[in-house]
């Protein structure tokens, strides 16, 4: 049978499995957060609600999210 259609499943995460969250090393006003895939849709809420809280009121980020942990 001929191919009908086709999918394309993105799948986004680290060596460690660990999200991504924190501030660009080089860009001032951008903050990055993900690797999320295969758990990050029930995580999202609340990681998204930690983000904010790391913009706005200047909470520390766990060791294993941070992005200095990959360089």
């Amino acid at each position: 049978a001929p191919l009908l259609e086709s999918r394309v499943c993105q799948y986004t995460r680290t060596a460690d499995r660990h999200f991504l969250l924190g501030p660009h090393p080089r860009i001032h006003n951008l903050f990055l957060l993900g690797a999320g895939s295969g758990h990050g849709f029930k995580h999202g809420p609340v990681v998204g609600q930690y983000a904010a809280d790391l913009m706005t009121k200047g909470a520390d980020i766990p060791p294993q999210w941070r992005l200095d942990r990959l360089f």
